[in-house]
């Protein structure tokens, strides 16, 4: 039921809600009159049967004052024959029925219990035939009521009458439910649906990419309102489309010509990363040659540190440049974590940096390639030992997530990062070491995105640096 108002147009909610209201207060209303109709015909009843029983009292006492008692009994003969039978009696003090024609012709009169009437379908009313003084001489002075008159009138006398009445104005009031209706579906319709109509069919129009459409005259202050708010917006859009389009048109340029440029420069460092081999492989070669304690030894060994530091920077380019393609199998964590950590650990020991591993034990595998992972953390490892040059402590915390997920943790105790390179880290060569190249962080970043995972730092000047990679488990096969 809610699924369905909420999904009915707002000139649908509108009319029911108004013509469901509207309804229901004019039903109460109805309700009400009926209610109040039919408790004023029975008052009217009752008040006719008060002001009739002064007319039968004074025959009742006339008659017995001049002893014609014929009178009374042709007084409840005539009202009990003209289509009233049996709706008035004489009642002694007892509330038995007195026999009027016994008490015409002079004999005792009869008594007997009088007729029983249902109270819910007639108004029964007892009047007193009060004591009078004429009437003390036969029946004392102190003697209460000498009886009753009872008067019996059926409700539905009265009721058939109220009831014709009220069909004529039922009629009427589902007329006017019609009238009302109809008319406030057509103002409903005219004010909210058309408007709104038109409104949301622009709306989708703008969707489908059309950005000159424009909602125009419409009726009312509030939708006149919307509507301008809903083409100003529509003119902000295909204003933002037009620059965003040109924007696009010359980073696709931009982006073709630093493809080109990186495929230019991945050609050259392969080209130039040959020749230092062959260099280094020469100086080595002249290295051996010379004595022991020479000073062209010692030259020789700088210059082929320096093509070293060459070669490798020029190894990290091409991999950035040219990602090789991944070995994908399922495996676990821990392995290329253990492997290098013992592969890094005498180096750390000898720069006084101790290791903590917290590595849980029922981590769920991965799926990708271990080696470009084991790359990935040998760059974090190297990067913590460059941080801590005297000394510290280098933790690796491995969890499963909530999720699913594998999150890692390597935190160093070293100077930390300030927030000015905090955010440019993860940029081609951009470096805050001497010999840095600055390959090493984008790298991984760029092989933990490959794995469709997530790679952020935390760290805090003087207080050390956490570096933290979230990778995707490996989906259960079945």
């Amino acid at each position: 039921m809610t699924v369905a108002w909420r999904g009915a147009s707002l000139a649908r909610q509108t009319f029911i809600a108004f013509y469901s209201f509207t309804v229901a207060v004019t039903a109460i209303t109805f309700m009400l009159y009926v209610q109040d109709t039919r408790n004023s015909v029975l008052e009217m009843e009752r008040a006719t049967m008060r002001t009739m029983f002064p007319v039968v009292d004074r025959v009742i006492a006339d008659s017995m004052v001049h002893n014609s008692r014929g009178g009374i009994a042709h007084l409840f003969s005539v009202h009990n024959s003209h289509g009233m039978a049996d709706r008035m009696f004489l009642l002694d003090t007892d509330k038995m029925a007195v026999n009027t024609d016994d008490l015409a012709a002079g004999v005792r009169p009869r008594r007997e219990a009088p007729r029983a009437f249902d109270p819910d379908r007639h108004i029964i009313m007892d009047f007193p035939v009060q004591n009078r003084g004429a009437c003390a001489r036969c029946h004392g002075a102190d003697a209460g009521p000498l009886g009753y008159v009872r008067l019996v009138s059926p409700k539905r006398d009265r009721q058939i009458a109220a009831e014709a009445n009220l069909k004529g104005r039922l009629i009427i009031l589902f007329a006017s439910f019609l009238i009302v209706g109809l008319w406030t579906l057509m103002v409903v319709r005219r004010v909210i649906d058309e408007p709104m109509g038109r409104i949301v069919d622009a709306m989708h129009q703008v969707a489908r990419g059309k950005l000159d459409t424009r909602v125009d005259d419409l009726p009312s202050g509030e939708l006149r309102s919307i509507a301008r708010g809903f083409n100003n917006m529509v003119r902000l859009l295909e204003k933002d489309r037009r620059e965003i389009v040109d924007l696009h048109r010359s980073q696709v340029g931009h982006m073709e010509r630093l493809a080109a440029l990186g495929e230019l420069s991945a050609h050259l460092a392969h080209e130039v990363r040959n020749p230092l081999t062959g260099i280094s492989s020469a100086i080595q070669v002249m290295q051996s040659e010379i004595p022991d304690g020479s000073p062209r030894r010692e030259v020789l060994s700088k210059v082929l540190g320096q093509l070293n530091r060459m070669e490798q920077t020029m190894g990290n380019f091409l991999r950035f440049a040219r990602m090789p393609e991944a070995v994908v199998r399922p495996f676990d964590l821990r392995e290329p974590l253990e492997r290098m950590l013992d592969l890094i650990e005498v180096r750390l020991r000898t720069q006084k940096i101790g290791i903590v591993r917290d590595i849980a034990r029922d981590l769920p595998r991965l799926k990708g390639d271990p080696g470009q992972i084991e790359q990935v953390f040998l760059n974090l490892f190297i990067n913590a030992s460059h941080a801590m040059t005297d000394g510290g402590t280098l933790s690796v915390c491995a969890r499963a997530e909530p999720d699913g997920s594998l999150l890692v943790e390597v935190a160093d105790t070293g100077k930390g990062i300030s927030s000015a390179d905090l955010e440019h880290v993860f940029r081609p060569f951009f470096t805050t070491r001497e010999n840095g190249s600055g390959l090493g962080l984008p790298l991984s970043r760029q092989i933990v995105m490959a794995h469709n995972g997530d790679i952020w730092i935390e760290s805090e000047p003087g207080r050390g640096t956490s570096v933290f990679v979230r990778l995707p488990a490996a989906k259960a096969e079945g």
